[in-house]
């Protein structure tokens, strides 16, 4: 069994920890966290899910230079890329729930799928990506960098999703579908054609438009 140490980017989104710790008890490899970095000063010396918050990202120049690089930052998938560009030279781990079928999937560097994530064959996920619980990801469909799916959301076979694009909680893309890059998809949207690059889609059908007053929440 190999131990790797890291550090977690970004003192939020607890799931992570709860992840880490589900595959550490698969006895097939064990992460040590050794704590949070992140640059609000409010969080300094706190802890967060039982582990310190050590202090600032900068801090991965000095004395934990050697440790293993999660990225945690799950605010929007532009944040996400600027830790993924920041420390593009760093060891990033990819975090995937042990009861997920990986087989005939290719996975990126730095991902994290959760626990119930189904990947059909024949899948490819970029790097930096989320997939949050109980999402689906069709067979044959290519999924770009930076792409977060949230809980439920189902991503049709041979569908196409360009980087950086936000899946919302329980919506639908069809088969054969191609989600531009950038774009976002609204909680419960059902994506029956094409997505532009950098739009905003609701309803069912998923169209363009206002984003409306209140939407169900879709990741934290």
């Amino acid at each position: 069994m190999t131990t790797k140490n890291a550090v977690i980017i970004g003192a939020s989104a607890p799931d992570t920890v709860k992840l880490i710790h589900a595959i550490n008890r698969s006895g097939n490899e064990e992460i040590v966290i050794e704590g949070f970095l992140d640059d609000d000063p409010a969080k300094h010396g706190t802890d967060f899910m039982g582990y310190p918050v050590l202090g600032p990202t900068r801090l991965l120049d000095g004395k934990l230079r050697d440790v293993y690089v999660i990225n945690n930052v799950a605010r929007d998938t532009r944040t996400r890329q600027l830790v993924a560009c920041r420390f593009a030279s760093r060891r990033h781990l990819t975090l995937i729930h042990p009861t997920v079928d990986c087989t005939h999937s290719a996975i990126g560097i730095g991902c994290i799928i959760q626990e119930g994530v189904v990947l059909g064959a024949d899948t490819a996920l970029g790097n930096h990506c989320v997939l949050y619980a109980g999402c689906v990801i069709g067979h044959e469909t290519a999924v770009g960098d930076l792409v977060f799916v949230a809980n439920k959301a189902i991503v049709g076979a041979r569908t196409k999703v360009g980087s950086g694009v936000f899946v919302g909680l329980g919506s639908i893309i069809l088969p054969y579908a191609t989600v531009g890059a950038w774009a976002t998809i609204g909680a419960g949207a059902v994506v029956i054609r094409n997505v532009d690059p950098g739009s905003t889609v609701f309803g069912n059908p998923a169209r363009a438009g206002v984003r409306p007053v209140r939407i169900a929440a879709e990741v934290s």
